[in-house]
């Protein structure tokens, strides 16, 4: 059947009547067939890649043959209604049969071109590939709910707030709850100056409206921030709060506004000031470390005995004459030195009476403590003022926090790199994607219409542009693909190694045949304690490789073994190619280095980079052997069992969740 009849044939007034899209049609990346009702006709070297070349000739089968059955049912029932005459185009994404039981699917396009004489209704359909696209979408909704999951159940209020407009959009269920309002648009209708009183007692000569406004900048340049501040309840009621405010990344201005009750924590240290007879009394019999000192002499006045024992010094005497300034080695404000934070906390106990926080400190025998510290201020003598430490060890309840902290450090890292991650995938596959299609498109259409009328410099201009655009492209992709397996979480699970290897086979099948390869495999393990996906592409970027750099006259041979040793699988990837000069041995794993032009071998220098990050995220370590010419032999670790890390005792510095305000 002459294709440019059926397919191609174009009502364009300044055409031809007999301009031929043959061409076109043949050559496009998108799949294009002709049905008689649902019977293929016609089908473009395009639509039968979709299918990876299961089937050679598709003429005479029906295109319901190729969809799974749950798919079929709506693909019949379309059928169904353009024969009757009740529909003309449709579109739907379908999930294809594939001979190899992989996951696959297509977006599908049919529009009635013509209904014969004999009751046959001619369909023009096109397709491409949607397998990514429907599973990102699946994987967006789960992350979707995750994030609502989150949201919801959190202890912390959130209330997401559009700074440009002064606008509150919404807010979790425990803001309501925090703020004593009876439901969400309640807090809807507030902006930020109803919730933020302009003066408070919590801080004294300080104008908050002024102070607040600064932070809707820091929101609109895209900027994170914590800060204390205070509230205004429904029953006009202040609470001192600890505030998280979070860019959302996604509408310019809009941020989470993530808050918690710290009034009760406040109150409490401020009922630890004592009179003077109560003082002496705790003094004596406390169990916190009492350390009194001297702030004009710098001398430390008086210490009680569970401050000799905390620090493990031989007498009273003995932590006297010490130095203070040793209780605050390694503190946790990282590059601040300590005697800088020593005066801080000073500073701010003498403005405000007392300051609470935590620090890290070494007894004398030099083992490491964790210490809840409060510092208050004695202006009994105002020209001779004091300070009273009150230490308590919380070295075990810290370990015991760590997971609380870290439940909270992961939703900051959610809200900040999984939003960040999709306003970049969205931007790529979008943004940047779309022009670069319609370039490469109009550039082929401009081509196939001017013909013989171009120069041979001009033909090789367009191609010239064709060409950069589709490299373009294909950067792009490995760059999402790279962001994806350097963000995404790595989840171990049983895997069945010789069958992701007998799939690779026969995907890599159409090069092995052109090429007339070898692809061997030796001991290689039933099951793999890894993730699945991650493990999959790595082992198909190194076997794509040796399969690739290969010189033209010679029979690519491709080996994949395994050795067993104590705690590891360690697999090894021989080839016969042209092999990697030992001087650029120690580059191949960063991004975009090649070796070779475009010309020579295709590609992005992204799929080593790749390879080391998914073997990294394992636990294993990446490495080769090589001479120019001589072929090359890339090893890679996997632990035969992952353990979790452990948080090792030394670490250095305490999360700031440990300040009060």
């Amino acid at each position: 059947m002459p294709i440019k009849n059926k397919l191609g044939h174009s009502n364009n007034p300044d055409l031809p009547a007999s301009f031929d899209y043959s061409k076109l049609v043949e050559q496009n990346e998108a799949g294009i067939l002709l049905l008689h009702n649902d019977i293929i006709q016609y089908a473009n070297p395009a639509f039968l890649e979709i299918l990876s070349s299961t089937k050679s000739s598709l003429v005479g089968l029906s295109i319901l043959d190729f969809i799974v059955e749950e798919d079929q049912k709506i693909l019949a029932l379309v059928f169904e209604r353009i024969i009757a005459g009740n529909q003309q185009v449709s579109s739907h994404n379908l999930q294809l049969s594939m001979e190899d039981n992989s996951l696959k699917y297509i977006s599908l396009h049919l529009r009635v071109s013509n209904r014969t004489l004999d009751g046959k209704v001619e369909i023009v359909g096109s397709s491409r590939d949607s397998t990514r696209r429907v599973i990102d979408k699946r994987d967006a909704e789960t992350n979707r709910r995750r994030y609502e999951a989150l949201y919801e159940n959190i202890v912390e209020g959130i209330i997401v707030y559009d700074y440009l407009s002064e606008e509150t959009l919404a807010c979790n269920n425990a803001a309501v709850k925090i703020l004593g309002y009876d439901s969400e648009e309640e807090i809807k209708s507030s902006k930020r100056f109803n919730f933020i009183p302009k003066t408070s007692v919590y801080f004294p000569g300080q104008d908050l409206h002024e102070v607040t406004k600064g932070h809707g900048e820091l929101v609109v340049k895209g900027q994170s921030f914590k800060t204390p501040g205070v509230f205004i309840k429904k029953d006009q009621s202040h609470i001192l709060v600890s505030v998280n405010v979070v860019p959302t990344f996604v509408n310019k201005g809009v941020a989470f506004v993530v808050f918690s009750d710290v009034t009760k924590k406040v109150l409490n240290a401020k009922a630890l000031k004592k009179s003077e007879t109560k003082y002496k009394d705790i003094f004596e019999n406390s169990h916190e470390a009492i350390i009194y000192s001297d702030l004009t002499t710098r001398k430390i006045i008086d210490c009680n005995g569970n401050a000799v024992q905390l620090f493990g010094y031989a007498s009273v005497k003995a932590l006297l004459d010490s130095d203070p300034l040793l209780f605050f080695k390694d503190t946790i404000i990282e590059g601040t030195a300590k005697s800088e934070f020593y005066e801080g906390k000073i500073k701010e106990a003498l403005e405000n009476g007392r300051t609470k926080f935590t620090f890290k400190a070494h007894r004398e025998d030099d083992e490491l403590l964790f210490l809840e510290a409060t510092m208050v201020a004695d202006l009994t003598d105002k020209r001779a003022p004091k300070m009273i430490l009150f230490a308590r060890d919380i070295t075990k309840i810290y370990l015991a926090q760590q997971t609380l902290n870290d439940k909270n450090e992961e939703l900051q890292k959610y809200i900040d790199s999984n939003l960040q991650l999709e306003n970049f995938a969205y931007f790529a596959s979008h943004d940047l994607q779309t022009p670069l299609r319609s370039i490469i498109s109009f550039t082929q259409l401009l081509k196939g219409s001017l013909g013989k009328k171009l120069s041979e410099n001009e033909l090789e201009y367009m191609a010239f542009i064709i060409k950069s655009g589709k490299n373009m492209r294909s950067l792009i992709d490995d760059l999402l693909t790279y962001s994806r397996v350097n963000n995404s979480k790595t989840k171990l699970e049983q895997v069945n190694l010789p069958g992701v290897l007998a799939d690779l086979e026969t995907e890599f099948l159409p090069t092995v045949k052109k090429k007339k390869a070898v692809i061997v495999f030796e001991d290689i393990p039933q099951l793999i304690e890894a993730d699945y996906t991650k493990i999959r592409q790595l082992f198909q970027n190194l076997i794509g490789n040796a399969l690739k750099f290969t010189a033209e006259e010679t029979t690519p041979v491709v080996k994949v073994s395994c050795t067993e040793i104590k705690d590891y699988w360690r697999f090894c990837i021989e080839d016969n190619g042209i092999g990697i000069d030992k001087t650029y041995q120690d580059r191949i794993f960063l991004l975009f280095k090649r070796l070779h032009s475009n010309d020579q071998f295709e590609g992005t220098g992204i799929g080593l980079a790749m390879c080391k990050k998914i073997v990294d995220q394992h636990n294993g370590k990446i490495w080769l052997q090589s001479n120019e010419g001589e072929g090359c032999k890339f090893y890679f670790t996997i632990l035969k069992k992952h353990k979790k890390k452990q948080e090792e005792e030394n670490e250095e510095g305490l999360k700031n969740n440990f300040l009060l305000l």
